[in-house]
């Protein structure tokens, strides 16, 4: 399969991604590596290697299976942490890195981003055939990496089971001002290219929004806008009281996995 390019370039500026970019590299002890919590490594480039966390459920091989992009400030090896609550659920959790986070190589870009999660996804699922596993794929993207999930699933909505978007922003303009962008570096034009609004109003399969009623960075407008602008029939917007930006998970931790586990598994046929 040939990849997808989108041109992103015009958001390619140096001070752009200071600004939006924080890249974390793992530090300390290796991750662990054990039957059902592993790396995988896959290559973008002749320079370019991303690799993410697997973290697999008893019955991994027919289990639905989650692809996740992650946030910012976050590297796949934080999901050591949350990995379980999926693992005992049923469900199989991929945690992606993007170039320069965790143990991936090279540097983040917009067009990085983007485009890579199209060979990312394209690799993981050829992974999941050779390895014989036979359960529903859906995508998942918290904060930042929303843009890549939005990316996916509009794009694969034939191979995909549903979309989750945690913390999600539609205007990618708006959200680069909020982080102290200029506005003269953002050029009017390409507004709408940037914005992933085009790409939600595609979307037909599955979809859930989850978003903290007090989040500061991502504001709760940008969740329902999303959620009011998916074109599919079968989608749910969850908003967690109190909680803001990062602590969906301690605000309403029941409320989140039950979502989480009520689309994957219906949308799985299940």
């Amino acid at each position: 399969m040939s990849p997808v390019k989108r041109d992103l370039a015009f958001l390619d500026q140096e001070i752009i991604q200071q600004l939006v970019f924080y890249p974390r590299k793992h530090h300390g002890p290796p991750p662990r590596e054990v039957s059902d919590t592993f790396s995988l490594k896959f290559k973008i480039s002749e320079n370019i290697q991303i690799t993410g966390r697997f973290y697999l459920s008893n019955n991994s091989k027919k289990s639905p299976t989650i692809l996740f992009f992650h946030g910012n400030g976050e590297i796949a090896s934080d999901y050591d942490f949350i990995g379980p609550s999926y693992q005992q659920r049923g469900i199989n959790f991929f945690a992606v890195d993007y170039r320069g986070y965790g143990d991936s190589s090279g540097s983040p870009s917009f067009s990085a981003m983007i485009n890579d999660s199209h060979l990312i996804f394209q690799q993981f699922q050829d992974y999941l055939l050779n390895n014989g596993f036979s359960g529903s794929v859906s995508i998942m993207g918290r904060s930042l990496g929303s843009a890549s999930a939005i990316e996916l699933a509009s794009h694969y909505q034939d191979q995909i089971s549903c979309l989750i978007i945690e913390s999600g922003f539609v205007e990618t303009f708006n959200l680069l001002r909020r982080l102290g962008v200029p506005s003269s570096l953002l050029p009017a034009d390409q507004e709408e290219t940037a914005s992933s609004l085009s790409l939600i109003k595609q979307i037909k399969i599955p979809s859930l929004v989850i978003h903290g009623e007090n989040d500061m960075i991502i504001p709760l407008n940008d969740g329902i806008l999303l959620y009011n602008n998916i074109a599919s029939e079968i989608k749910e917007i969850l908003i967690i009281p109190r909680a803001g930006h990062n602590d969906l998970l301690l605000q309403g931790p029941n409320d989140y996995m039950d979502a989480i586990v009520k689309i994957i598994f219906e949308s799985n046929g299940d």
